[in-house]
């Protein structure tokens, strides 16, 4: 997801003081996030209308 460009990751230290990556969506990252969001939600209807018309 950082090659693709969604995540942007910085080093710095945990709450234990130890080395730790901390990653943050970037702009495309939460343009992407809408769309499988979105795709998902789609997905999970139509499974809901398939239950239900069994």
């Amino acid at each position: 997801m950082e090659e693709a460009g969604w995540l942007k990751a910085e080093w710095g230290e945990s709450e234990n003081n130890r080395r730790a990556k901390f990653y943050s969506l970037t702009k495309a990252g939460r343009r992407q996030l809408e769309t499988e969001t979105e795709d998902w939600q789609r997905i999970a209807m139509a499974m809901t209308s398939a239950l239900r018309a069994t």
